[in-house]
């Protein structure tokens, strides 16, 4: 096994809660995240909300691709909160080419902010 890539990303969680409070958030949030991160976030809570974004960049960034699609990534927690990624559509593929066999995910927060480090194994 091997290190394929490695992704970091920090969010300004008061920065996204004004986006999502804004003009655009409903669109942002249905365009961005899919419905079982909403689910998740369905009190609006914006640290989960702000550690799913960064995941969904950092991965990205592991990956060299830039900005694909936000509901190709989607960030899980199982019952203890813990969580991991699935993909699907097109990064999906580009995984599954490139052999990333595993992708380890870390999320933190703040009140302030929220961080992700991915690392893709292939």
């Amino acid at each position: 096994m091997s290190v394929a890539g490695l992704g970091t990303d920090l969010v300004d969680i008061p920065k996204l809660r004004k986006k999502l409070s804004g003009k655009y958030g409903k669109r942002f949030i249905e365009n961005t995240f899919t419905e079982n991160e909403i689910l998740c976030a369905q009190k609006k809570n914006i640290a989960k909300f702000a550690t799913s974004f960064a995941a969904k960049e950092a991965l990205y960034k592991a990956f060299r691709t830039g900005w694909i699609e936000g509901r190709e990534v989607e960030v899980i927690r199982d019952v203890n909160g813990a969580p991991s990624i699935v993909l699907h559509g097109e990064i999906e593929k580009i995984a599954k080419k490139r052999k990333v066999k595993e992708i380890q995910v870390s999320l933190s927060f703040t009140d302030s902010y929220a961080l992700a480090v991915v690392l893709l194994i292939s």
